[in-house]
């Protein structure tokens, strides 16, 4: 069912009666756990969940609110840039 090798480099090392489905089941939840902690992973995780949210909407005949909702995810990165280059290019004349 799974390949022990595969679960972490250190588990070739444990004692037999350590290594039960439930304890490779444990080390991949924690790892999985671990992995969504990092940064990239949970503003993915936030942003794809805000668009399923707003979404629903749409596919319930309400397209206003969706559109009005995505917007500040389309707008901000553009004014987020421009401000940036405007505070750049004051203090650096």
């Amino acid at each position: 069912m799974f390949n022990i090798d595969d679960n972490h480099i250190f588990w070739q090392h444990l004692p037999p009666e350590s290594k039960t489905v439930s304890a490779r089941l444990s080390l991949r939840r924690r790892r999985l756990i671990a992995w969504f902690g990092g940064r990239k992973q949970r503003i993915g995780l936030v942003l794809a969940i805000y668009l399923i949210t707003w979404s629903i909407p749409l596919l319930a005949g309400q397209p206003m609110i969706s559109v009005f909702a995505v917007i500040p995810l389309i707008l901000v990165p553009p004014v987020g840039l421009l401000i940036y280059c405007l505070v750049w290019k004051d203090f650096h004349e």
